[in-house]
């Protein structure tokens, strides 16, 4: 284990919790929104047909329900409590948050940081939006359809 994936636990103050959590989503999408719009076009460019596939076929249901979600909005910013209601999660947010999380610690191990969302912070709502371009989101509606 290198020195930057060690576990450090923190305790924080209840009240603070939800917050922490959308600080800790915001720094798995750090690397994706680090160019802006143009980083965006350059990492979905490298989703093509083949590591979406995998990235489909080695996720579990959540992360399936939550790609397939996405891919319904496609181009479409959405707000991590829209998406959390939608998916119907028992910690809101929260959950979403703990979700994207795991998915970011995959995606740095196995698919070169690439993620079929873009994730972003909006400081006016203090809180996390995510969107799916079009081009993978006909991708992962066509990969849910067929399993």
């Amino acid at each position: 284990m290198l020195m930057s994936d060690e576990i450090v636990y923190v305790p924080v103050p209840k009240q603070y919790l939800a917050n922490v959590y959308q600080k800790l989503a915001e720094l798995t999408s750090k690397a994706a929104a680090a160019g802006g719009a143009d980083a965006h076009k350059g990492s979905s460019a490298l989703l093509d047909d083949q590591m979406l596939r995998r990235i489909y076929d080695e996720s579990l249901e959540p992360h399936r329900r939550l790609m397939g979600l996405m891919a319904e909005h496609p181009d479409e910013w959405r707000y991590s409590s829209e998406i959390a209601a939608d998916l119907e999660l028992e910690h809101g947010a929260r959950g979403l948050a703990g979700m994207l999380g795991a998915f970011g610690r995959r995606a740095k191990h196995r698919y070169s940081e690439l993620k079929p969302w873009e994730s972003r912070w909006d400081s006016a709502r203090e809180e996390m939006r995510h969107m799916m371009p079009a081009n993978v989101a006909k991708t992962i509606r066509a990969l849910a359809e067929a399993t």
